[in-house]
C-alpha cells in the first residue's frame, strides 16, 4: 500500500528528480505535445525552467517520493529567464527539430498566455504534474493543497492555464473558476484559463 503523499520544498539538489518527474508528467499533454512534438526536449525545456527560474526565485513543491512536483511564482517575481546561452540552444533545438514552424507555435503559445494573465498580483501556478504510473494517488492534490496553504496564507489569488480538460475537477474542487477558454491555433488544442480567490 502507498503512504500517504509528504509534501515538501524543493532545493537544488532536486534538479533533475524534478525534471524527470515532470517531463515524465506532461508527455501526452495536449498542449505541450502541439508546442513542442518532440518529447526527447522536454527534459531540456524543465531543467532551463526548473533550474533559472522556480529554484532561485520560484515555490517548488514536491513529492518526498519523487512522483510529482509542482511549480509556483510568487506574485513579487516576474515570469522571466535569464538570456543565458542555454535558452538561445533550447531555441536552435527546436528549430532544428521542429523548423520555423515549431518556433512560431512556441512564440504564438506564449503570446497567448501572456495576454490572458492577470494584471493584478496572484500567485501563478504554471506545471503542477504527477509522474503516469502515479496518477490517482491523491499526490497532485496534496500539492495543489500545499500550494494554496500559502496562497490563503499571505491572502492572495492563484491563477493558472490548465491544458487538460480532465484536469478541470481537480483544480475546480479547490476553488478555481474557469475565466475564459481559448486555442492555441484554429485547429490546435484548448487551453482553460483559471482565477482562484482566497477564502474569506
Amino acid at each position: 500500500m502507498d503512504s500517504p503523499p509528504a509534501i515538501r520544498d524543493g532545493v537544488p539538489d532536486d534538479l533533475e528528480v524534478l525534471v524527470d518527474t515532470l517531463s515524465d508528467s506532461f508527455r501526452d499533454d495536449p498542449v505541450f505535445n502541439w508546442v513542442i512534438p518532440q518529447v526527447a526536449l522536454y527534459p531540456y525545456f524543465f531543467r532551463l525552467l526548473v533550474r533559472d527560474l522556480y529554484l532561485p526565485r520560484g515555490m517548488v513543491h514536491v513529492d518526498t517520493q519523487g512522483r510529482a512536483a509542482a511549480l509556483w511564482l510568487p506574485p513579487e517575481e516576474r515570469y522571466e529567464l535569464p538570456p543565458r546561452l542555454s535558452l538561445i540552444d533550447f531555441g536552435f533545438r527546436i528549430a532544428r527539430q521542429a523548423g520555423l514552424a515549431g518556433l512560431r507555435r512556441l512564440r504564438g503559445q506564449g503570446a497567448l498566455y501572456a495576454r490572458h494573465m492577470p494584471r493584478e498580483p496572484h500567485y501563478y501556478l504554471q506545471f503542477l504534474g504527477c509522474r503516469h504510473d502515479c496518477q490517482g494517488r491523491g499526490i497532485g492534490t496534496a500539492l495543489l493543497r500545499e500550494g494554496l496553504r500559502v496562497c490563503d496564507a499571505r491572502d492572495m489569488p492563484a491563477y493558472l492555464e490548465s491544458s487538460n480538460r480532465r484536469n478541470l475537477p481537480l483544480y475546480q474542487r479547490h476553488g478555481f473558476v474557469v475565466k475564459d477558454t481559448a486555442k492555441v491555433s484554429k485547429t490546435g488544442p484548448t487551453i482553460w484559463f483559471m482565477w482562484r480567490e482566497p477564502p474569506q
